[in-house]
Parts: structure tokens; sequence; C-alpha cells
């Protein structure tokens, strides 16, 4: 399966990250068959192609939990939205285990 993620590059202090397309058994640093996009995380700024998008979707390409979060938040698209998955944290779990 394709997967759409994040793969940072840039300098010490100042990242920067390419929306790549890559095999989902692939590590994260390893290669990838094509630069999508990219997204600067200290300007807020994304450039990106919505059209682009839902065509690699039809291609049964699926995005990483933190991209489509970045393209629900950039694009207000409820299409985006299903491919969230919210998840409880364990770690206020065992707190409130402990608590009692």
């Amino acid at each position: 399966m394709l997967k759409i993620r994040l793969a940072r590059a840039g300098r010490k202090k100042r990242p920067f990250f390419r929306i790549v397309l890559t095999e989902h058994t692939k590590p994260v640093h390893a290669g990838y068959k094509e630069v999508l996009w990219w997204y600067d995380p200290l300007s807020h700024t994304m450039k990106v192609e919505v059209e682009e998008v839902k065509s690699w979707f039809a291609k049964w390409a699926r995005p990483s939990n933190r991209m489509a979060k970045l393209l629900h938040k950039h694009t207000n698209d409820d299409f985006f939205k299903e491919f969230i998955v919210y998840t409880e944290r364990t770690r206020t779990k065992k707190k409130e285990v402990d608590d009692a």
C-alpha cells in the first residue's frame, strides 16, 4: 500500500518537511517514489494541490495520521477527516488507575 507521509529535511533547529509518496513497509528515511509537496512547520505554510491529493487517494494511497490532520487543517475538507485516527493517551489512563 502506498503511504503519503512527511520526510524531514532542513538543518538543525530549522525543520522543513517534504510530503512524499512511499511504500508503507519502508522506513521513514529510506527512498521514496515521489516528492509531492512541502510543509514548513515554523511558518505554518504548506504547498499542496487538493485535486492531486484526491487523485492519489483514488489510486489507493493513504495518508499517515499526522498528514491527514495537516490536510484537514489546511483545506477544512471533511474528506480528510475520515483518515484521522483518534487514540487515547495511555499515560493519563495509568494516572487515573493509580489515583483510584
